[in-house]
């Protein structure tokens, strides 16, 4: 959540709209509050291709098939999908996609792209349903009473889920989230002008849903000095060198930054490649995965070269050139990471009390390999080895060899209760942050780092009250459910477990498609940023149980990652049904690296 300054005149809709667009699209916005992977639309169009590929014989296990449609289903109980029915009732659909067999794929693969069919103009129809609902401010009556506050309240939150889908549909028409986010900040809230109301921005917005693919040429180094580009262009003659006759016809075309980089590495191995994207973010992972490939080749003859991409890249844009610039040339993965020497010294730390107390030596090596992996997922420039790097490190610690169940059960069994654990405590900590970003905390009483402040019915109210941020008065709103309905905390903790049991499944099924089938996967940024926090969420809480002189919780003798797993399946047990206050009692919640 951000301290935005709105410098012009906007309805409270109209407000959470820009707040919650920011939240979403933020890069180190808490999980529990980022942009979702799938929309309904995206969703159907997964369990087609999970069918077709179960029918194909690609894959073999109805738990992926099953898994989707149970997301599905549940994203489309709720009502706030945007999708027409018409062909297909939704009541039918609901029908043949609850508890789908390997028999009803044909029929679940059908009536899906029949809906799809339906809802080409998905976009359009979410984004006119989201500018109603924020005109719609002023026709609710306020009647001095509890229910105007709730009427308010249930519009907003259905903003905020249709915009939720409505940027997950322009990522899944080309955008990236990185330049949504630049578009979406400068839009909305760096524009000061005070002659652009909420309607102009919100057109400017709208220009995005029907933008035409511009060509972009992408500049990389290729750092090694065995590199041979005339060898290098055999693999696809599109590629071409940057020399001086070419330097010298962009001299006065493009950014003097631009310009620069291409001066500074004339020397070196420049080569460029052109294609077609919606913006420059999206036109860099594009070419990455298209380069990164076609090195894999290169590297299958000439193996003793040692070549790699350069940090930098140069990004020219065909419309507007004298906007090229230079960026990172990497992936853009979700989620803040942690690093200095106060960091490194609190998990060496910890590392040593493990070593001093009573662990099991097969516990221990599995903790040392999955951070092994935690560093190869992290330094692997491609995007699949990234991923089976992470999910290598996570299949090392949930591994049993006393025990008949599968790996990927055990995984889908307690990585859900581990998280589960902390998650109450650590989205109020992540909204502890906030109020004192948004300077509410100085008008709290007994604010503190412990929050126990959120045991008092008064800290909602003073927040609420005292705040202008529509998206933190919607926010203290949701915790101030927990506070007085315990109940509500059971109802978020079941639908954060089945999240996190669909999403596991989706990324077995990735990790199988290319161990098995040699699939090589573009656009899978987010199931990335999802395995390296799953990786270090675990490997954070094991550090902590086990140099926290932890006890022997199966009585064999040593201290192993059973004993923490077992431990954390006893305390949610404990939790469930209790109020907000014991759950307040849980201990670290804030993860050290990530």
């Amino acid at each position: 959540m951000q301290n935005v300054t709105i410098r012009y005149s906007v309805n409270a809709f109209e407000q959470i709209f820009i707040e919650k667009g920011l939240e979403l699209l933020f890069k180190n916005t808490i999980d529990s509050f980022r942009l979702r992977l799938h929309n309904p639309k995206t969703l159907l169009q997964e369990l087609i291709a999970v069918c077709q590929s179960s029918i194909s014989g690609v894959l073999t296990n109805n738990d992926y098939a099953d898994s989707t449609s149970k997301e599905l289903k549940k994203t489309i109980d709720d009502d706030d999908d945007g999708l027409i029915f018409n062909k297909v009732s939704k009541k039918h659909y609901l029908k043949i996609i609850t508890k789908l067999q390997r028999k009803d794929y044909n029929l679940a693969i059908q009536s899906s792209s029949l809906i799809l069919k339906e809802n080409s103009d998905y976009s359009h129809n979410l984004f006119n349903s989201i500018i109603e609902l924020t005109s719609s401010f002023n026709t609710i009556s306020d009647d001095g009473t509890s229910q105007y506050q709730e009427n308010l309240n249930n519009v907003k939150k259905k903003i905020i889920v249709l915009l939720s889908h409505l940027l997950v549909e322009m990522i899944n028409k080309g955008y990236s989230k990185k330049y949504l986010y630049n578009f979406f900040q400068t839009t909305f809230v760096r524009n000061v002008s005070h002659t652009a109301h909420f309607e102009d921005r919100v057109d400017i917005f709208k220009t995005l849903l029907d933008k035409e693919d511009e060509e972009f040429t992408i500049i990389y180094l290729i750092q090694g000095n065995s590199f041979r580009f005339s060898e290098f262009k055999k693999i696809d003659n599109n590629y071409g060198k940057v020399n001086k006759r070419f330097r010298g016809a962009l001299k006065d075309v493009i950014s003097t930054k631009a310009y620069t980089f291409l001066e500074q590495h004339k020397e070196n191995n420049l080569l460029y490649v052109k294609l077609v994207s919606k913006d420059y973010f999206r036109a860099i992972e594009l070419s990455l995965e298209k380069i990164s490939k076609d090195l894999d080749i290169y590297h299958l003859g000439f193996n003793d070269h040692f070549v790699k991409i350069g940090s930098q890249c140069c990004v020219i844009g065909e419309n507007q050139p004298l906007k090229a610039s230079t960026f990172p040339s990497n992936f853009y993965i979700d989620g803040f990471t942690r690093s200095n020497t106060q960091i490194f010294e609190i998990l060496l730390e910890k590392i040593k009390k493990i070593s001093q107390n009573n662990v099991d030596k097969d516990s221990y090596d599995k903790i040392i390999s999955a951070i092994r992996y935690y560093r190869t997922g992290s330094e692997s420039p491609e995007l699949e080895t990234k991923l089976l790097n992470y999910w290598i490190g996570l299949e090392y610690i949930f591994t049993s060899y006393n025990t008949d169940q599968k790996t990927i059960d055990r995984i889908r069994n307690y990585f859900p209760i581990c998280h589960s654990v902390v998650y109450v405590k650590r989205n109020l900590y992540d909204f502890h942050k906030s109020l004192e970003r948004l300077n509410i905390s100085s008008s709290i009483a007994n604010y503190d780092s412990s929050l126990d402040y959120f045991k008092e019915h008064s800290t909602y109210t003073t927040a609420y009250d005292n705040s202008t941020n529509q998206l933190l008065k919607f926010r203290t709103r949701y915790f101030q459910k927990w506070f007085e309905e315990p109940n509500k905390i059971d109802f978020a903790l079941k639908r954060h477990s089945d999240n996190l049991y669909w999403n596991l499944t989706r990324l077995y099924r990735i990790r199988n498609e290319i161990v098995h089938n040699a699939a090589i996967k573009n656009g899978i940024y987010i199931h990335i940023s999802h395995m390296k926090y799953y990786l270090s969420f675990i490997l954070n809480s094991i550090l902590d149980f086990m140099a926290d002189e932890p006890a022997d919780i199966n009585n064999d003798g040593k201290v192993t990652i059973e004993d923490y797993f077992i431990t954390q399946e006893i305390i949610f047990g404990s939790l469930k049904g209790e109020k907000l206050e014991e759950f307040m009692k849980i201990d670290n919640p804030n993860q050290v690296f990530y």
